[in-house]
């Protein structure tokens, strides 16, 4: 019994740092200030780094796992109830017969533009299926109306609720599938996976940068939703990578504190960050 001492510590700060996150996450649904969001997101960063400062001394560990998990969960509720307010909005707008499309951002593009990709760039333009020829953007006074109607009548009384709760179900619960199959491959296929490292970690540096530069230059719905793809599969191959871990730790007598946080942590993000990107993928299918 002595080499699952691992595991069963493994999984049981994994599944508790998944219990804390839950209950934050449904304590907290929006932010109410910018200080908030900013202590939020500054207090995730500390506690992480607090749980890489006493991943061995139990069972300070477990406190500073359980604040970063709570830490993630009230900033995940936030999170959650964004991408499903864009998701009822985009429901209202097929009900008042609202469609979109969409058009090249920058018809004359400079180098710049085409060095960096945004010449392909589109934005979205929104028109009355009964007038097709009548668009207007996001910045319309058409668009304001149809966005103040949608708070008024739409968000109090919870329409589309029980669709979205639908959608949430189904990433948990490809999340859960995609976590049966990472753990399954790696039990029963002989190969050792930590050569997947180097190229999931620049991988990943890479979709932040990108996803970085999305939010403050492209702004785009379409490149969100691709690198929501490219996350999927990033994070699937790190399941593998973490699982692949904690089978080598165990085999070699690591029955370790800090090393079961560790990886915990590691698994934890990676369900995570994998169930966000479901949900966004899930949310636009629509």
């Amino acid at each position: 019994m002595e080499p699952n001492l691992l595991m069963s510590r493994t999984f049981l700060i994994l599944g508790g740092m998944l219990v804390v996150t839950t209950i934050t996450s449904r304590l907290n649904k929006a932010y109410e200030t910018t200080l908030e969001a900013v202590f939020t997101i500054g207090g995730t960063f500390l506690f992480l780094f607090m749980v890489m400062i006493y991943g061995d001394s139990y069972p300070l560990n477990l406190v500073m796992v359980a604040i970063f998990s709570g830490f993630i969960g009230w900033s995940l509720g936030p999170t959650i109830a964004y991408i499903g307010e864009k998701f009822k909005f985009r429901k209202y707008l097929k009900s008042k017969a609202v469609l979109s499309k969409s058009v090249k951002k920058n018809p004359n593009p400079t180098f710049a533009d085409k060095l960096f990709g945004a010449d392909d760039e589109k934005k979205v333009i929104y028109y009355y299926k009964s007038e097709p020829t009548k668009t207007f953007d996001n910045m319309s006074e058409e668009f304001k109306k149809l966005k103040d109607d949608f708070e008024k009548t739409v968000l109090p009384h919870d329409r589309y609720n029980q669709e979205w709760q639908n959608v949430v179900f189904q990433a948990m619960l490809g999340t859960t599938l995609a976590v049966i199959i990472a753990g399954s491959i790696v039990a029963l296929v002989p190969t050792d996976f930590s050569f997947l490292g180097i190229f999931l970690w620049i991988s990943l540096l890479a979709l932040i940068f990108m996803e970085i530069l999305n939010a403050f230059v492209f702004k785009s719905e379409r490149r969100r939703l691709l690198y929501s793809y490219a996350g999927v599969v990033i994070f699937s191959l790190y399941l593998i990578y973490d699982f692949n871990a904690l089978e080598k730790a165990i085999a070699r007598g690591d029955n370790s504190w800090g090393t079961a946080v560790d990886i915990a942590v590691n698994l934890y993000l990676d369900i995570i960050n994998l169930f966000l990107d479901l949900l966004e993928i899930l949310a636009a299918s629509d």
